[in-house]
């Protein structure tokens, strides 16, 4: 059977190596059933010499190296390791994008399945848990074309298919979570992965050990040195990793809302509940997410994970593909 898909994290990942692996009952990678390398626009295909069934055949895809140019601040940056699980492969379904999200709930559900869960279950938790997990609701995509939780597999970030750009915004908030932070962006995807392994946000893992970051130390990053999530939420007012990414993308539209004078974008994406004061009308708003989004920018001048620049270095907000944004 033949595959296809795109390694994708904010950008399109080039040089990465893609793995097929058949899941056993507990979750876990059994036989090889395919490899591809992706090409610089991050596609892949291969050729599966086993072909799953179409309904209850797990597969796990995992995409380790590559590059990409992330939207934040310009950076190539390297992918770690990268994972999507999907519950069937037919002809009609078939192709498969593979980014930060997919690894969360791929995450998720070995964790499940690890503590006896059932891969059907841990699957459904895994995909429920990250296509609300920056939006609050299913930002993802709220009209599934009849199999929910599955199609978001195969959606491309920023096409047509992505409602209100939700998909991007996700991953583009990633790469601001880097840029805040002055931390690459594949330990950033580690990062929200293991804070999410519970099912909820926390600073810790399952067994309570602590979720270390790491830190940079002579111009490297290493991820052994002792830094953790506690330490960095406790210098910043205790926001776990997708709340603050959420917070982000909310910025971003704000600010650019604010900059056109249009604010249809901003509650198309964030709606208005009833009762709820208007903040663009309530005075300062704009001028408050500027400044949120320009302190963004401050840092990557002094951003290790910026050094190495072949362009300017400055962050770069996200431009709102929205219908009406900047007119």
């Amino acid at each position: 059977m033949a595959v296809t898909g795109e390694v994708y994290s904010s950008g399109a990942t080039a040089g990465s190596t893609v793995t097929a692996y058949m899941l056993g009952a507990d979750g876990s990678n059994g036989t090889v059933i395919g490899t591809a390398t992706t090409a610089a626009d991050g596609t892949f295909s291969m050729t599966l010499n086993h072909t799953p069934y179409a309904t209850a055949s797990f597969v796990r895809f995992v995409a380790t190296g590559g590059t990409y140019v992330s939207t934040s601040d310009g950076t190539t940056q390297a992918n770690g390791s990268l994972e999507l699980v999907t519950p069937f492969i037919t002809t009609a379904f078939s192709h498969f994008v593979i980014t930060p999200l997919t690894l969360v709930a791929s995450q998720r559900m070995a964790q499940v399945t690890s503590t006896g869960g059932s891969v059907v279950n841990g699957y459904t938790g895994g995909a429920s848990m990250v296509l609300s997990l920056i939006g609050m609701t299913d930002p993802i995509l709220p009209q599934d074309t009849g199999t929910p939780g599955v199609d978001y597999l195969a959606l491309v970030p920023g096409s047509a298919a992505d409602t209100l750009n939700a998909y991007a915004d996700a991953l583009n908030a990633i790469e601001a979570y880097g840029v805040e932070y002055d931390l690459p962006s594949s330990v950033v995807g580690h990062v929200l992965s293991q804070s999410q392994l519970s099912g909820q946000a926390s600073a810790t893992l399952p067994d309570g050990a602590a979720i270390n970051i790491g830190e940079w130390q002579g111009g490297t990053f290493d991820t052994t040195a002792l830094y953790t999530l506690a330490m960095l939420e406790a210098a910043d007012a205790n926001i776990p990793p997708y709340a603050e990414m959420h917070q982000y993308i909310m910025w971003e539209y704000a600010r650019a809302d604010c900059a056109s004078g249009n604010y249809a974008p901003y509650f198309a994406r964030f709606p208005l509940q009833t009762g709820e004061p208007n903040m663009f009308t309530q005075g300062g708003a704009c001028t408050t997410y500027d400044s949120y989004v320009a302190a963004i920018d401050a840092r990557v001048a002094t951003n290790q994970r910026s050094a190495p620049l072949v362009s300017r270095p400055r962050y770069v907000p996200q431009a709102v593909p929205v219908v009406g944004a900047g007119s």
